[in-house]
């Protein structure tokens, strides 16, 4: 009997407004770069491959793989088009523009636009993190602020929204002229090429504590077995459990859980169908005597893995089963030759105990002139001020 992700990787076989800005100085000055936005067609998604080979090693957030597969389970939910950049007729660059749904600010309900696999309702969203450009390199700039251009030319929508870039390819390029408010959030990472480099494994590049921990735990679990899915019914098996045990952990807590919305739940089937036999998308597994201490998703872009979804056995069933599930496939990443492991952004204590390292990401928003923005901004002036008075005549009382 075939698995859903065995089943599903069968089914897989198989007048706007516009920019014209000077691209980069190459060896010889080429055509300028035109950029235009466009409701997406099978041929633009075919011009997406065929860039995408052109290019080589791209980010994966940016993949037609990711692209395709976020379209196919969100396209039909939230409006998404195409900014193309080109110079006589071939394609240069490309990427998604989408409009947000369910956006609010209080009561007020925000029309938002957004560059990217992006702008999903709240509990749904696949939460891109390194995102970018697919663009060749000397069109980068070009591209980028062409496409700010023409998205800020449209007037109906409230703000811009450029989520999870790193600093170095968030289109706005450094004098950020468009007036965007940025929000800087830390990405710790374990450095796996430095590791391997200085001809150390992961525990001895780990804090003493953290070290010490992870010794006991492992002390009092024995034998554990791993296990690193190297096949669609394998991801399928680990996949599974992963939800399971997501699920089970956050719904005691109270919460829904991100697996809560089915949405969800097929975007990662399809991706793991599409990207775990090109070894872009790993599984992995920790057990100790037959039960199951944690399941990890990773996903691989340019030689460094992400720790995109994780499921983890209660804490009154296994010890430590987060910390000692991720140090297992860290080494385990050691040894298979990735560069870096990276917790992505977000405040957790094991992100800290096992990163050495970190990247900083940006969320940009550029807020446009709208009598909506400016009655939002008006209520939270007025609440900052109601606070604040509010705080002064609780301290006088307490003089």
């Amino acid at each position: 009997m075939m698995s859903p992700l065995s089943e599903l990787k069968q089914e897989l076989v198989s007048t706007p407004a516009v920019a014209t800005v000077s691209a980069q100085a190459a060896e010889r000055r080429p055509a300028p770069l035109t950029v235009r936005i466009e409701a997406i067609t099978e041929e633009h998604l075919a011009g997406w491959r065929q860039l995408e080979r052109r290019i080589g090693e791209v980010p994966l957030a940016v993949s037609s793989d990711w692209t395709e597969t976020w379209l196919n389970h969100y396209g039909g939910v939230v409006p998404a088009r195409v900014a193309l950049g080109e110079t006589d007729g071939m394609l240069r660059g490309i990427c998604l523009v989408t409009e947000g749904v369910g956006r609010h600010a209080g009561p007020f309900p925000l029309r938002t636009r957004h560059i990217g696999t992006a702008g999903e309702r709240h509990g749904e969203s696949v939460c891109v993190e390194y995102n970018s450009l697919l663009v060749e390199d000397r069109f980068r700039d070009s591209f980028a602020s062409g496409v700010i251009q023409v998205v800020l030319q449209e007037s109906s929508f409230d703000a811009l929204h450029l989520d999870g870039f790193r600093e170095s390819e968030l289109p706005i390029g450094r004098r950020n002229d468009a007036g965007f408010e940025l929000t800087r959030r830390s990405s710790r990472y374990f450095d796996l090429r430095a590791t391997r480099d200085a001809g150390a494994d992961v525990l001895e590049r780990l804090g003493r504590s953290t070290r010490s921990k992870l010794r006991r735990t492992l002390k009092k679990y024995g034998e554990l077995d791993i296990q690193w899915a190297e096949s669609i019914d394998e991801a399928d098996e680990i996949l599974t459990e992963l939800t399971e045990l997501h699920q089970a952990r956050w719904q005691s807590a109270g919460e829904h859980g991100a697996f809560a919305a089915e949405r969800f739940r097929e975007f990662q089937r399809e991706l793991a169908v599409r990207l775990v036999p090109q070894r872009r998308a790993v599984l992995f597994r920790v057990q100790h005597q037959g039960a199951t201490v944690g399941c990890l998703m990773l996903l691989v872009d340019r030689g460094r893995m992400l720790d995109y979804l994780s499921g983890f056995a209660p804490f009154d069933e296994k010890p430590s089963p987060g910390i000692v599930t991720h140090y297992l496939c860290m080494q385990e990443a050691l040894l298979r030759g990735f560069d870096a492991y990276d917790f992505l952004v977000g405040d957790k204590r094991h992100k800290e105990n096992l990163s050495t390292d970190s990247n900083e990401l940006v969320w940009a928003v550029h807020q446009r002139p709208t009598g909506r923005n400016r009655l939002v901004g008006c209520l939270r002036k007025a609440r900052r001020f109601v606070r604040g008075t509010r705080r002064s005549a609780t301290e006088e009382e307490a003089e």
